[in-house]
C-alpha cells in the first residue's frame, strides 16, 4: 500500500465576488497548505488478483472528467477509516470513496483498498475531505504533487470546489468557484489554528447576503504581499463568510466570541466558511503559546506552519 499525507488547507483571505451562471458563488481567495494532515493509503489489485502500482489504469487515453464515471463498472472499492476523527466520517459517502470511483470508473482493475487515517477536524473549513479526495486522485493517477492536467482538474472540480486547490498543492490565489488557480511562492508562515465551532458550507452560503460581498481586491493585495516576501497585513486576512457562518451556526458564533474575549490581544480570522479560525504568529514559539492558551479554554488548537506542497 502506498501512503501520502493529505494536507489541510487554510483560506488566509476569502472574498465573494458575485455569482456564476451555474449558480455557484464566484470567489477570490488566498489558500495555503498547513503541516496538519490526514494520511491516505491506496492499494490496487489487478483483475487477476495480483497487486499492482497505485498508478494502474492511468492510461494516456483514459477519460478523466465526470463522463468517466459512467464509462463502465466501477471496481470493488473497500475503505478503512481510523484516527481521532474516524467516527465523524461517513464510510459509504465520503469524498475518498467518491474520488476513487470517479477516477477508476470503467478501468480494468480488480479491487482497490483505501485507508484513511482521519486526523483533521471535520466541518472546520480546513478542507480535510477535499484534501483526502485529492490525495486519492494523485495516488490513483500518479499525478505527482502538482496534480496537473486540465482533465484531472475538471474531475476534481466535479468532486467539490476545494478539491482543485488541494490537488494543485502549495499556496494559491484562487478564482472562479475554486477551479482557477495561480501559484504563490512565499516564505513559510506560522499560525495558531483553533476550531471555534462546527460549520456547514451549504448553510453558510445560504445565509450569505449580497451586501457582505467585498470583491477581489483584498485577497489580491494579500497575494501581492506574499509574493514580495513582505509581512502579512492582518487587515487583509479573514473571510467574507464570517457573519453568515455565525448566523447559521450559533455554536460557532458563541465559540468565536468566547475565544476573542479570553484572548483579547490576539486577532482571529475565520478560514473559509469555518468553523476554524487562525491567528498570525511571529514564529513557531508564539504560535504554540497562542494555541496552548486556546487549548486551556477547551478548544481544539494547534500551532501550524505553511508547507509548499
Amino acid at each position: 500500500m502506498i501512503f501520502t499525507p493529505a494536507y489541510a488547507k487554510l483560506n488566509l483571505a476569502l472574498s465573494v465576488v458575485g455569482k456564476l451562471p451555474d449558480g455557484r458563488h464566484e470567489l477570490r481567495s488566498v489558500v495555503v497548505r498547513l503541516d496538519w494532515h490526514d494520511l491516505v493509503g491506496v492499494e490496487v489489485s489487478s483483475a487477476t488478483g495480483a497487486e499492482v502500482g497505485a498508478e494502474a489504469g492511468a492510461g494516456s487515453g483514459a477519460a478523466t472528467g465526470p463522463e468517466a464515471m459512467a464509462a463502465g463498472e466501477t471496481p470493488e472499492i473497500a475503505v478503512n477509516v481510523s484516527g481521532p476523527a474516524a467516527g465523524e466520517v461517513p464510510v459509504e459517502s465520503n469524498l475518498v470513496l467518491r474520488a476513487a470511483r470517479a477516477v477508476l470508473a470503467g478501468r480494468p482493475i480488480g479491487a482497490v483498498r483505501l485507508c484513511l487515517e482521519k486526523r483533521l477536524p471535520v466541518a472546520a473549513g480546513l478542507g480535510g475531505g477535499s484534501a483526502d479526495a485529492a490525495a486519492v486522485l494523485r495516488l490513483l493517477r500518479g499525478a505527482g504533487s502538482s496534480g496537473s492536467g486540465p482533465g484531472m482538474l475538471r474531475l476534481a472540480d466535479a468532486l467539490g470546489s476545494d478539491v482543485p486547490a488541494c490537488l494543485a498543492g502549495g499556496s494559491l490565489l484562487v478564482g472562479g468557484a475554486g477551479e482557477r488557480l495561480e501559484t504563490i511562492l512565499h516564505p513559510p508562515l506560522d499560525l495558531a489554528v483553533v476550531v471555534a465551532g462546527r460549520s456547514s458550507t451549504t448553510a453558510t452560503f445560504a445565509a450569505l447576503t449580497p451586501d457582505e460581498w467585498r470583491g477581489p481586491e483584498r485577497p489580491e493585495a494579500l497575494a501581492g504581499l506574499l509574493v514580495q516576501g513582505w509581512p502579512v497585513a492582518p487587515e487583509l486576512c479573514g473571510s467574507d463568510l464570517e457573519a453568515a457562518a455565525c448566523r447559521a451556526h450559533p455554536e460557532l458564533a458563541a465559540g468565536l466570541l468566547r475565544l476573542r474575549g479570553a484572548l483579547p490581544g490576539t486577532t482571529w480570522h475565520l478560514t473559509g466558511s469555518g468553523g476554524a479560525v487562525f491567528a498570525l504568529a511571529a514564529g513557531p514559539s508564539e504560535a504554540e503559546a497562542v494555541a496552548a492558551r486556546a487549548r486551556a479554554l477547551g478548544f481544539t488548537a494547534r500551532a501550524c506552519r505553511t508547507v509548499a506542497v
